[in-house]
C-alpha cells in the first residue's frame, strides 16, 4: 500500500535542447528554460491534450511530449520494451501511481495527426518494479505482461490489432517471477524471459494458439551463491528471427548474512538459441548444458569483492545487426576508475571491443556511466542508438568507494541513487557498426532535475526501426529521490521524445 503524504506535490518542468554534437561537459552547460508547468491529471486526459514545452530553435529536429505527471519512482525503468511502432501508430508503456496503488498504463500516438489518445490501464501492479513489456505480432496484435515483483505473471492481448484501447481478460501463469523481458517469434509464439526468485532466469514459452509453457531455467546461480540473487535479462532476434540471443547480467551473493555482502559477485554473460529456444551455445558455436551458469555461459565481464563490490552491470542490453552480429552493452565503476564504458560485438568468430570508452572520453569527459538498461537499439540499415545515464565523475558529493555501506546493495555508483539531479541522459550512434560514434543532447540540464530511466524502442518482432529514422525514446524527470523499499506516492514526468527522420 502507497504511503500517501499530505504535501506531495506533482513535479513539473522540463526543458529540451538537441544539437547535432555537442560535449556534455561543466562548460558547455546550457542555462534551462523552464516551460509553464502543465496542470490537470494525464491519467484523465483527452485525446490530443498532450502537453508540449514551449519550442525552442534547437528543437526543430525532435519533439517531445510529456505523457503523464503521475509516473511513479521507476515509471520508465527495466529492460522490457515499452515502445512498439506499427503501421502510424506508437504504442508507449509505463508505470503510473496514485493513492489507489500501482497501475500499467499505454497510450497511442497516432503519428501522422501528432495526437495522443487518453490514457488507458491495463492493471495494477504488485509494487514499483512491476513496469510493462510489450511485443507486437504479425496481425498487429499488441501483447503485455506486468505487474511483477516475485510473483505470477499477468498476460493481456489486445482485442484489436495496432489499438491498445481494449484487452483480452488477464492470463495468470508461473510464479516468482521479476524483470520480464519479451519477444515474438516469426510463426506469433511468444517467449518470456526474466528473474525466477534468487535461482536464476525461466524461460516461458506460448506457441500460437495454445498456453504458456515453462521451459525452466536456462540460467542458475552458482553453487557458491549463498544468499540473495538477481538476474537481469534481455532477448534479441537475429535476421528473420531465426536465432534468440540472450544476455544477461547476474549479481549474486557469497554469503547470506549479513546482506551487506549481497552482490559481491557480479558478472556479463551472452549466449544463443538456434532452436527457439530448446537449447543454447556460446558465440562460437559451443553447446552448454542448461542452466547456464556465469561460468558457462560467454563470460564477457565477471568480478568479485566485497568493498566495494564490482560495479559491474549489463541489464540485459542487447541488440543484433542485420549480419547476425549480437552487441552487448555493459559499464564498469570502481573506485581507482569510474567511467568504464564496454561494447563488444561478436563477428562470427570472437569477441570484440568497440571504441565506446574512446566516444565517452571524446564528447563527454569528466562522466560516467551509472545505468544503461533498455538503453540500446538498432535500426533495420544497422545504425546503433544508446541511451546511458551518466554522472559527474568529480561531483562534489561523489562516493565511488560505495560508502556509506548500504544494508543491501552498496556499490561504486551507488550514491547518484540519492542525488537525483547529478545524473543526465547522453544519446550515442554510431553509422558503422560502432567503429565511431557522435552525440546529441537531449536535455538541457536543470540544477534542480534529474533525466533518468531512459527506454528506447527495441525490435522485438514484428516492431521494427525503419532505415533512416530514429527509434522512440522514453524518459523521467524527477527531483525526488525514493529508496527501493519506500513505496510513496511521486509524481513524476513520463517524457516522448522522438527525433525526426535522418537520411539512411
Amino acid at each position: 500500500m502507497l504511503k500517501t503524504r499530505p504535501s506531495h506535490t506533482r513535479l513539473h518542468g522540463l526543458t529540451l535542447t538537441l544539437t547535432a554534437i555537442v560535449a556534455l561537459s561543466t562548460g558547455n552547460r546550457a542555462t534551462a528554460e523552464v516551460p509553464a508547468a502543465p496542470t490537470g491529471n494525464q491519467n484523465t486526459a483527452t485525446p490530443g491534450t498532450t502537453k508540449d514545452a514551449k519550442p525552442s530553435p534547437a528543437q526543430s529536429n525532435s519533439t517531445r511530449d510529456l505523457i503523464s505527471s503521475r509516473g511513479c519512482e521507476s515509471a520508465t525503468a527495466g529492460t522490457g520494451n515499452k515502445i512498439i511502432t506499427y503501421q502510424g501508430k506508437t504504442h508507449v508503456a509505463w508505470l503510473d501511481s496514485n493513492e489507489n496503488g500501482y497501475f500499467a498504463v499505454v497510450r497511442t500516438l497516432d503519428r501522422k495527426t501528432g495526437t495522443w489518445s487518453q490514457t488507458h490501464t491495463i492493471g495494477k501492479s504488485h509494487d514499483n518494479h512491476g513496469r510493462p513489456a510489450m511485443t507486437i505480432d504479425r496481425q498487429g496484435y499488441l501483447h503485455v505482461v506486468y505487474g511483477l515483483h516475485h510473483n505470477a505473471i499477468p498476460y493481456r492481448r489486445s482485442l484489436r490489432p495496432n489499438d491498445a484501447s481494449a484487452w483480452t481478460e488477464p492470463i495468470v501463469f508461473g510464479n516468482k517471477l521479476s524483470y520480464p523481458t519479451l519477444m515474438c517469434g516469426a510463426d506469433g509464439a511468444l517467449y518470456l524471459t526474466g528473474r525466477y526468485e534468487w535461482s536464476g532466469v525461466r524461460l516461458y514459452v506460448k506457441p500460437p494458439g495454445q498456453a504458456w509453457e515453462d521451459r525452466g531455467l536456462i540460467m542458475r546461480s552458482e553453487e557458491r551463491c549463498r544468499g540473495y540473487a538477481a538476474f537481469h535479462s534481455g532477448l534479441a532476434w537475429g535476421p528473420q528471427q531465426r536465432v534468440l540471443h540472450f544476455a544477461c547480467r547476474t549479481f549474486q551473493s557469497s554469503k547470506g548474512q549479513p546482506s551487506e555482502w549481497w552482490g559481491d559477485i557480479q558478472s556479463v554473460n551472452y549466449m544463443r538459441s538456434d532452436d527457439l529456444g530448446r537449447t543454447w551455445k556460446r558465440a562460437d558455436g559451443t553447446p552448454i548444458t542448461i542452466p547456464a551458469t556465469m561460468e558457462t555461459a560467454d563470460l564477457l565481464m565477471g568480478g568479485e569483492g566485497f568493498d566495494p563490490k564490482p560495479g559491474i552491470r549489463n541489464d540485459g542490453t542487447i541488440v543484433v545487426d542485420s549480419q547476425g552480429h549480437p552487441y552487448v552493452l555493459y559499464y564498469r565503476n570502481t573506485p581507482e576508475k569510474p567511467g568504464q564504458s564496454y561494447l563488444a560485438r561478436h563477428d562470427g568468430d570472437r569477441w570484440q571491443q568497440l571504441p565506446l570508452q574512446s566516444a565517452m572520453e571524446k564528447h563527454h569527459p569528466g562522466w560516467a556511466i551509472v545505468d544503461s538498461r533498455a538503453g540500446l537499439s538498432i535500426t533495420t540499415d544497422d545504425v546503433l542508438c544508446l541511451t546511458l545515464i551518466v554522472a559527474p565523475i568529480d561531483h562534489p558529493k561523489a562516493a565511488w568507494n560505495g560508502k556509506p555501506l548500504s544494508k543491501y546493495f552498496h556499490e561504486p555508483a551507488y550514491w547518484t541513487n540519492y542525488i537525483p539531479q547529478s545524473k543526465r541522459i547522453v544519446w550515442l550512434e554510431s553509422r558503422d557498426g560502432g567503429q565511431t560514434f557522435i552525440t546529441r543532447r537531449i536535455v538541457n540540464p536543470d540544477p534542480q532535475r534529474g533525466e533518468v530511466q531512459p527506454s528506447l524502442e527495441r525490435p522485438t518482432g514484428f516492431n521494427r526501426i525503419p532505415a533512416g529514422s530514429y527509434p522512440g525514446l522514453l524518459y523521467v524527470s524527477t527531483k525526488t529521490f525514493t529508496k527501493w523499499n519506500e513505496e510513496k506516492l511521486v509524481d513524476n514526468d513520463v517524457v516522448w521524445l522522438q527525433f525526426k527522420a535522418r537520411q539512411p
